[in-house]
């Protein structure tokens, strides 16, 4: 288990010798809250792909060995209380363009999008650097959302305004609502017509994506009115405030 604590550790080495760090994963989540929000099995840090033997050598000096290798560019460490650092190397020096049109560092290092690490965060009061919260939403998607991936998106969301994508998996044109399969949630979300954003007032179509607001869930509901709600949402549990059709425009979207 990687505490703040553990966390400040690991930067004081890294700082005394010189290694520029970006936090990322659940611990780059909570620095851009500015609290711990969950427990964290490790520690998902970023550096620069020139730095990765001085990195390697520092944290051997300091009592970690190699756990697991993920390839030249990705591994995982471990020490003797069972602190994991998983490292993630990023050429910083060159672009280039992947095969879906982003541009991304690289190649000599792995493909973070270009801007992603121009984050910046805390933990427990001191200012960390990080990836921005646009790069942690997106990141969570291609691979089985788990209860604190699903967590972290959401307060991502609420916090910053951070758009959610998903695809149009239904839409009932007759009764004016529909369900959105979206990419880093582990359940649909209910979409009513009134909340589909635009000038020409045209409804989704299936298998259309789309970028979505979500409605803040009330910890205070009572489960009767929950109950009530999600009944005349068909019976999925969370609804979209807004709906933007692809290529549209976010800027005048207005987030809940």
């Amino acid at each position: 288990m990687m505490r703040a604590e553990d966390v400040l550790a690991v930067l004081d080495l890294l700082d005394q010798a010189g290694i520029e760090v970006w936090l990322d994963g659940g611990w780059g989540v909570d620095a851009l809250l500015c609290e711990q929000t969950r427990p964290h099995e490790d520690l998902d840090i970023v550096v620069r792909a020139e730095a990765l033997a001085d990195y390697a050598r520092t944290m051997r000096e300091n009592g970690f060995r190699l756990w697991r290798d993920d390839g030249p560019y990705n591994q995982v460490l471990v020490d003797d209380a069972g602190r994991l650092v998983d490292v993630h190397a990023v050429d910083l020096g060159v672009t280039r363009t992947d095969e879906r049109g982003v541009e991304v560092y690289g190649p000599g290092g792995l493909p973070y999008p270009v801007g992603s690490l121009t984050g910046s965060g805390r933990v427990r009061g001191r200012r960390v650097d990080c990836g921005t919260a646009h790069f942690q939403v997106a990141s969570h998607t291609g691979y089985a959302i788990d209860e604190d991936d699903e967590r972290d998106v959401l307060a991502l969301h609420h916090r910053f305004g951070v758009p959610l994508a998903a695809r149009v998996r239904a839409w009932h044109e007759d009764d004016g609502w529909g369900v959105l399969d979206a990419a880093n949630l582990r359940e649909d979300v209910w979409a009513h017509f009134s909340a589909v954003a635009g000038d020409d007032y045209a409804e989704p179509a299936v298998g259309q994506a789309v970028t979505f607001s979500l409605e803040q869930e009330s910890e205070e509901s009572e489960e009767s009115a929950e109950g009530a709600q999600t009944a005349r949402q068909g019976g999925y549990r969370r609804r979209a405030m807004t709906v933007w059709p692809e290529g549209a425009a976010l800027s005048t979207v207005t987030w809940s």
